[in-house]
């Protein structure tokens, strides 16, 4: 039991080694045999997302102004249309005298037929027998 009462004084006990850091030279990193990086160019996504958006956005300007250039293409065909029909419609409206019509003419002659002798109609049962 005494030698493990000892042992145990003894780890207790704490010994620092020396100091050898201070006295020798600092670290100095050596260069390897790789050779030098090259920069390459490179280009960002968010350059190439502009430019794509920059197109987008043309060829939707031009689809707008296609898009407006026809309505208005119509709007006018319409306009002309309706102003084409009331100049139609008025000029049917105006009264035109109509040329008299030639027929053959008329031969007046007497007639042939005797005139009728009048008589009473004598409508009353009165007089019947």
């Amino acid at each position: 039991m005494a030698k493990e009462e000892q042992k145990r004084e003894e780890a207790t006990v704490f010994k620092a080694r020396p100091n050898t850091v201070t006295h020798k030279e600092p670290f100095q990193p050596k260069k390897g045999p790789r050779a030098p990086v090259v920069v390459e160019a490179f280009a960002l996504s968010t350059e190439r997302r502009a430019l794509e958006r920059q197109e987008f956005e043309r060829l939707a300007n031009d689809k707008e102004a296609l898009r407006m250039l026809m309505e208005e293409q119509q709007r006018q065909e319409v306009e002309q249309r309706e102003k084409d029909d009331v100049t139609k419609m008025r000029s049917d409206q105006v009264h035109a005298a109509q040329p008299i019509r030639h027929y053959k003419p008329v031969a007046v002659k007497k007639s042939e037929v005797p005139l009728t002798i009048p008589h009473s109609p004598n409508f009353s049962d009165r007089f019947r027998l």
